[in-house]
Parts: structure tokens; sequence; C-alpha cells
């Protein structure tokens, strides 16, 4: 009778023990099944409208022939293209290598990687040619009307697009952007790192993309939108009769630039931080550094950027008139959040 009492328990004990963890483990396989979805539907959102938006944007260029005839647009169609191809060749494939925890598409990794840089820089790039454009166009009118032709426009552009190409496609094709091991902290060590797609940036061309694809970009743009608002607040005091209203005025310049300049820095400077960071993280050089799942969130917020920038740089009037016939509408959209400079 002892020992029957004493059995009982033990089996109860254990099939508790064997029932919780069961529960536990479908509790587990519930929650990473949940958070996988909640993932991919975010990140699917934010890829189709990125294409939406930049689509519409080369729509409307494609069939108006009075936004062709603005050289301005130019740099905008250029911006929207750029964006396109980051919805396109860099989103999707990073969106199911999220959702599916590791990478599935083999070799294609490191053309994966080039595409990434290229339409990254492109990017960031042509948001600084917009800049310069517009600063021109302020300081010097009369200058910009006779200078900016299209073969001017189509020069910048060119550019932009060769430095890009230059700083992505060359360097990962010759190696030259890796390092010797891959490595990221607080990494688990069984993981093989052909189930993984990472830049493994090396120091060096760490710190040198960065200064060409956002650091040197962000001190230009700042510059030049300073100088914007700046000429734009005499312009407007001095043709301005009403103080209240140049007042007005000048508030709605700066809000315009604000946006455009912190929309960017929110999106691409905690990437572009990180990534200088990331690779002294494993030299002993005693920095704080971060897990793969924050920096992952950041080059997602970088890429979010891509979204963002038809919003700003294309709901002047034209385009919202152009965006209203494209989509059949028959009522006026209401005003935009942001105006053009």
């Amino acid at each position: 009778m002892v020992v029957c009492e004493f059995r009982q328990p033990q089996q109860y004990y254990l099939i508790t023990k064997t029932k919780m963890a069961h529960n536990l483990l479908y509790y587990n396989i519930s929650v990473l099944v949940s958070r996988q979805i909640v993932t991919g539907c975010c990140l699917g959102a934010l890829i189709l409208g990125t294409l939406l938006g930049n689509s519409l944007v080369c729509a409307a260029v494609g069939k108006f022939r009075h936004l062709r005839s603005k050289v301005t647009n130019f740099f905008v169609i250029s911006l929207a293209v750029s964006d396109l191809l980051v919805a396109l060749l860099v989103m999707p494939w990073k969106a199911v290598a999220e959702v599916a925890g590791f990478w599935p598409f083999g070799a294609f990794c490191s053309a994966w990687v080039a595409c990434d840089i290229m339409c990254s820089t492109a990017s960031i790039l042509n948001l600084c040619v917009i800049s310069v454009d517009r600063y021109w166009a302020i300081a010097s009118p009369f200058r910009y009307e006779r200078k900016m032709t299209r073969r001017v426009a189509f020069a910048m552009i060119g550019m932009a697009w060769t430095l890009a190409l230059f700083i992505s496609f060359v360097p990962v094709q010759l190696s030259w952007h890796k390092t010797s091991v891959v490595t990221w902290p607080n990494s688990s060590t069984d993981q093989h790192i052909w189930y993984r797609c990472d830049s493994s940036l090396n120091p060096l061309y760490a710190i040198a993309s960065s200064l060409v694809s956002f650091y040197i970009p962000v001190v230009i743009m700042i510059v030049t939108y300073t100088h914007i608002y700046l000429i734009a607040q005499r312009q407007i005091r001095h043709i301005s009769s009403l103080e209240r209203a140049a007042e007005n005025k000048e508030t709605k310049v700066l809000k315009t630039l604000s946006i455009i300049m912190g929309v960017f820095v929110c999106c691409w400077l905690p990437f572009f931080v990180l990534n200088c960071m990331v690779p002294f993280c494993s030299s002993g050089a005693g920095l704080l550094c971060v897990s793969r799942t924050t920096f992952e969130v950041f080059v997602w917020f970088g890429w979010a950027n891509s979204a963002l920038n038809p919003i700003i740089y294309a709901f002047n009037a034209d385009f919202r008139r152009a965006f209203i016939s494209l989509l059949g509408l028959k009522s006026p959209l209401p005003m935009a959040l942001f105006t053009c400079l």
C-alpha cells in the first residue's frame, strides 16, 4: 500500500510535467507563427505601399507631357525609379527571409547585397541631387533657367547612379566588402553561414561606403536646405507687406524643410550609425553592440524611406492632379500635408 501511494503521485507528476511541456511547446509555436504572420503582413504592406507610390509617380510622368516638360521632375522620376527598385530587388527577398527565419535563396545573396547597396545609395544620392537642384533654383532663378537643361539634369542623375553602381557591385563582386570571418554579436554558433545572408562588411568598407552613401549627402542636404530656408525667409519678408502673413509663410517653409530632413534622418541615421559600429564588434574594440534583430529593424526603417519619398517629393499640385486622373477619382483629393519648394 505504501508503494502504491508513492508511485501514484510520481506518475501524476510525470504526466502533468509532460502536459505542461507540450502546452509550452504549443504556445511557443503559436507565438512564433503569429509573429511571423504579423511580420509578413507588415512587411508586405510596406512593400505594396512603396510599389504603389513610386509606380504612380513613374506613370504620371510617363503619361502627362507637362510633367516631363519640367526639368526638376527628372530628378523626382530618378528618385522614384531608385525607390521602385528597392521595392522590387531588395525588400521582397529580405521579407521572405525574415518570415522564413533563414535565407532560402542560396548564392543569390551576393547579388542581393549588391542590389541593396546600389538601390539604397541611389535613392539617397537622388535626394541629395534634388536638394542641390532646389537650392540653385531658389538662389539663382534666372541663371537656373538658362543653365539647368535636360543635358545637365541627366548628367547629374547619371553621376548619382554611376557612383551608386561603383560602390556596390564592384566591391561586392571582388569581395572587397567582406570580413574574413562572418560573425555577429549574440548569434548562435550552430547556425550555418549559408542559412544567412549578411553583408558582413569589413570596417574600412563600412566606413567608406557609409560616407559616400549617407554622411556626405546628409551634410550637403543640411547645408542646401538651410540656405533655402534663409533665402526664402528674406524673400518672404521682402515681398509680404503684412508681418503676420510673412510669419505664417516662414513657418510653412520651415515645416516643409523640417519634414523633408526629419523623415530622411530618422529613417536612415540609426542604420548608418550601426553600420559603422557592427564591423568593430568582434574586433575587441569594446563597443556597445546590438543584436541582429535590432539591426534588421533599422535596416527596414531605412527602406521605409522609399515608401515616404513619393508623399514628400511628388505631392505638389501638378502631381496630385495627375494622380487623380490616373486613379479615376472624380472628387479632388484633400490638400497634401507636404508641399514642394
